[in-house]
């Protein structure tokens, strides 16, 4: 691959390693309309050190039935693509076994004003947290690790 090519990225369920934020970037910005853009937003979602029970965590293990989530994906985008001002939308989550920090979803939307970009980014993340057949296992510090939907 040329340093300028770009690689189209489509939103979905990717392996951990296999896709990056910069690499998204990318991807947004090749689309035609990216002109009428005024702002690319993103959103990282990470692995932190305590669970919703409270729970010390020491790392995590993100399954996924792939076909089911991918079409959860598609249709939260396309939903928010039809938001006003949205140019383009990512939805990228990924699976496999992840410490503490590291990457577990991007988010990136472009957008006519900055405004519409930061509401978009809440609705995906709320969206995708209901809705996408994604699930992690949290392994937690005293040896017990618990799986949650």
């Amino acid at each position: 691959m040329k340093s300028n090519e770009v690689i189209q990225v489509k939103s979905g369920i990717y392996e951990k390693g296999d896709i990056d934020l910069v690499r998204i970037i990318k991807s947004i910005k090749a689309n035609p309309n990216i002109k009428k853009a005024g702002s690319i937003h993103t959103f990282t979602g990470i692995v932190r050190d305590i669970s919703m029970k409270g729970k010390l965590v020491i790392s995590m293990k993100i399954d996924a039935y792939d076909e089911l989530a991918n079409k959860s994906i598609i249709k939260i985008c396309e939903k928010l693509k039809q938001e006003n001002g949205v140019i383009d939308i990512r939805l990228v989550h990924l699976k496999g076994n992840f410490d503490l920090s590291e990457d577990l979803v991007y988010v990136v939307v472009a957008s006519a004003h900055r405004n519409e970009g930061f509401d978009v980014i809440s609705k995906a993340v709320d969206m995708y947290k209901k809705e996408i057949a994604v699930w992690k296992r949290e392994d937690f510090s005293d040896g017990t690790s618990e799986w949650i939907h």
